[in-house]
């Protein structure tokens, strides 16, 4: 086994087609940035309930199996990225656990949207989720047309999503592709056709822009050459930016609340955003 690399891009292998989609994006977005590439591969040993020699010797058997399949992915991502510096980890414990430790010092972690396990029928698999849900650092869910896309898009809520265009704009940087920046709202006004509600919808729009403006203007200083399109929709915000990522490389979104180590609480946007994205999803705790 390899060393844990303390930083860089660490992913999750496992031997599905997801998987290693997911780890040839984290190759080039290593490339990208010019750190390492530590892969993950997870397996459950499962011989608690046999003999302590027969169960010796089917963990020899899983761990020999499991070390063969990371091989193989570091052979084919080394064949492909002759630069990258890359390691990698077989870890007997479970899958997300095993990600998330491996992540705690990462600069992203980069997950596929579903393993070998679960039900075919589901759109996202349970490691990924959890994976997104509690990693201290941003997760990449590698699903759609991970190499097209005209630009990265972000979605900004309010000032405390500034972490999160800052990941953008880097991300934009190194792709050379301008960023959109998307705010979406719900108006407050309930009716419309009447003059003073028309000012009051009118007023609502200009402080909704203005507080995208405030949130983009600082984080635009450090990034001078990607250009920024702040734009604002009024609507339901999961079907507005599942829609907008058909034409994007990237989709941002912030994790704006802290979970606890187990369960799945994400929120119910992002969630569905998770499942229905057109393009890869950084997901990025703010």
């Amino acid at each position: 086994m390899n060393n844990r690399a303390p930083a860089g891009v660490v992913a999750g292998v496992d031997g599905s087609a997801s998987a290693a989609a997911a780890a040839e994006w984290a190759a080039q977005e290593a490339d990208r940035r010019g750190c390492a590439l530590h892969l993950v591969h997870a397996v459950n040993t499962g011989t608690v309930t046999l003999s302590p020699r027969t169960g010796a010797a089917v963990t020899d058997l899983i761990l020999r199996d499991a070390q063969d399949l990371l091989d193989d992915s570091l052979g084919k991502l080394k064949a492909a990225h002759p630069e990258l510096r890359l390691t990698g980890d077989v870890v007997p414990r479970e899958a997300a656990e095993a990600l998330l430790t491996a992540a705690e010092h990462a600069e992203l972690a980069v997950v596929g949207t579903r393993g070998h396990g679960g039900f075919a029928a589901l759109l996202l698999g349970s490691v990924s989720l959890r994976v997104a849900a509690h990693s201290r650092c941003p997760v990449v869910v590698v699903r759609g047309a991970s190499d097209a896309g005209s630009h990265v898009l972000v979605a900004v809520r309010d000032e405390r999503d500034a972490a999160t265009l800052r990941f953008a704009l880097r991300a934009a940087a190194t792709r050379r592709l301008p960023v959109e920046a998307l705010h979406t709202w719900s108006p407050v006004v309930a009716e419309a056709g009447q003059m003073a509600m028309a000012d009051e919808a009118g007023e609502e729009e200009r402080l909704h822009a203005q507080l995208l403006q405030h949130t983009i203007e600082p984080v635009l200083e450090d990034f001078p050459e990607v250009r920024v399109d702040a734009r604002q929709l009024t609507g339901a915000t999961v079907e507005t930016l599942v829609e907008a990522s058909r034409q994007a490389a990237l989709l941002v979104v912030s994790r704006h609340e802290p979970a606890p180590r187990f369960g799945l609480r994400l929120g119910t946007s992002l969630h569905a955003v998770l499942h229905h994205a057109h393009c890869p999803v950084a997901v990025v705790p703010v």
